[in-house]
């Protein structure tokens, strides 16, 4: 049986799939360019329900929610599907789906893990060895990294210090939030409730009107 297919992830001719961008003005979210991203790809229907999918179990991070496994089951259930090959097919289908998926911008989407979602971006740089003890030090010793022990990694990984200096690098440069450049930015804004301006020699502190409750006294009880 095949994943349930979504009008946004088709050929891309209708002009509604950017109907939610139109009217808000601003960004669009990351399963929104995703989605823009998908309508072009020309893909057969069943991996682009599949990447679809995909697209609406990620977290606002840009990581999935949850293994492979975990949302090919609740596919599977809302689907009412029961038989073990069936099951087993969409799983299939999601790993399918799955390399679309990383193949998008921004890079490093759809990771399990912040492992993961360095390595996706770190793989688009060019080969060199600080490339590839980049590599090995996210798929293995961040802890070292993070810590700063350059001396251990250099052990841990066979490169020198110099080599893994670079690799510090290429890692530092990468963004362990894909999905952070799309938060809304009025998700972001902070409404004082209190303002304080200077007024002569002295401040004065008033409340904020615009998040005070507004309150009306009817006149028939008045």
């Amino acid at each position: 049986r095949e994943l349930p297919s979504n009008n946004s992830s088709g050929s891309g001719s209708g002009e509604d799939d950017f109907e939610p961008q139109d009217r808000s003005g601003g960004m669009p979210s990351l399963q929104e360019h995703l989605r823009a991203q998908l309508s072009g790809m020309r893909l057969a229907a069943k991996d682009a329900a599949a990447v679809h999918v995909l697209i609406e179990s990620l977290d606002e991070d840009g990581y999935l929610d949850g293994t492979l496994e975990d949302i090919a089951g609740r596919v599977a259930d809302s689907l009412d599907i029961t038989d073990l090959e069936e099951r087993d097919d969409l799983l299939d289908q999601l790993r399918c789906g799955l390399r679309w998926l990383q193949s998008m911008e921004p890079t490093g989407v759809g990771a399990a893990n912040l492992c993961e979602c360095l390595e996706l971006q770190l793989r688009q740089q060019p080969a060199s060895a600080a490339r590839d003890c980049a590599i090995a030090i996210s798929r293995h010793h961040l802890e070292l990294l993070a810590r700063r022990d350059l001396r251990k990694l250099s052990t841990a990984t066979g490169c020198d210090e110099s080599t893994v200096k670079l690799a510090q690098g290429l890692i530092v440069a990468c963004e362990p939030k894909p999905g952070r450049p799309f938060t809304k930015a009025e998700a972001l804004v902070v409404i004082p409730d209190v303002i304080v301006v200077k007024s002569g020699l002295n401040w004065k502190a008033t409340l904020n009107p615009d998040v005070m409750p507004k309150l009306r006294v009817s006149d028939l009880y008045a």
